[in-house]
């Protein structure tokens, strides 16, 4: 399940492409999956737990992105992969296996919970955590045992863009959800963190990706990241 704002982004970039065929992995209820269908995309659906599936139009099959997912070598114009990336054991076969079912020249759209922003950057300093820690009661009584549903893997945009390159993608925009109101607070720690990366070097500054990182998207962006590439 995607936070507000998430469905919208993907839809607004779709509104005007091409139809073609689109998978939506991990597709959850299929809330995103029936616009995309009313829309007139051929919608495949693909989750880890199918009994979750609302859509009467459309059918689901079952995939693990830890393994290998049930589908041809770029058999895809277009794939949703949201809310995912994270809750993965092997967050690299994961992008690997969604690259490989994408056609040439085709698009991911994919989103994570944006650990770089300011916010978490101030929580990880005090906690060093990026997610919630999690007991073995809460694992038993909330998660139901299964691993799937927990934030396994926090991996943030700079690891998110080498994994991306690697599986043969490359990265036409980046995104967010909605700004979060109550980050104003923290515009101070912006301005002083956008500062202090000014004053090193140019190549540093290149090197560590800090114009990105230090954007208006990333580090004062929302709760979520939303990253559109394409298959080279």
């Amino acid at each position: 399940m995607a936070r507000d704002g998430v469905h919208d982004r993907v839809i607004e970039f779709l509104q005007d492409k091409p139809r073609g065929k689109v998978l939506d992995i991990p597709t959850g209820y299929g809330a995103l999956a029936k616009q995309l269908y009313d829309m007139h995309f051929t919608v495949s659906c693909c989750d880890i737990n199918t009994d979750q599936f609302l859509v009467d139009e459309l059918k689901v099959d079952k995939g693990d992105l830890n393994e290998h997912i049930p589908y041809s070598d770029g058999e895809f114009d277009y794939v949703c992969f949201l809310e995912a990336v994270e809750h993965t054991e092997n967050p690299y076969n994961a992008i690997r296996q969604v690259a490989r079912v994408l056609k040439p020249g085709g698009t991911l759209i994919m989103s994570t919970p944006n650990y770089l922003n300011i916010e978490r950057r101030l929580k990880f300093l005090v906690t060093g955590f990026f997610t919630r820690p999690v007991s073995q009661n809460t694992f038993r009584n909330h998660y139901r045992g299964e691993v799937y549903g927990m934030h396994l893997s926090p991996i943030g945009y700079t690891i998110i863009r080498f994994a991306l390159e690697h599986a043969g993608l490359q990265i036409i925009k980046i995104a967010y959800d909605k700004k979060k109101k109550k980050q104003a607070l923290l515009k101070p720690l912006v301005w002083l963190i956008r500062f202090y990366a000014k004053l090193w070097p140019k190549s540093k500054r290149e090197k560590y990706w800090l114009a990105e990182t230090t954007g208006d998207t990333i580090l004062d962006g929302g709760n979520t990241l939303i990253i559109f590439a394409r298959k080279l």
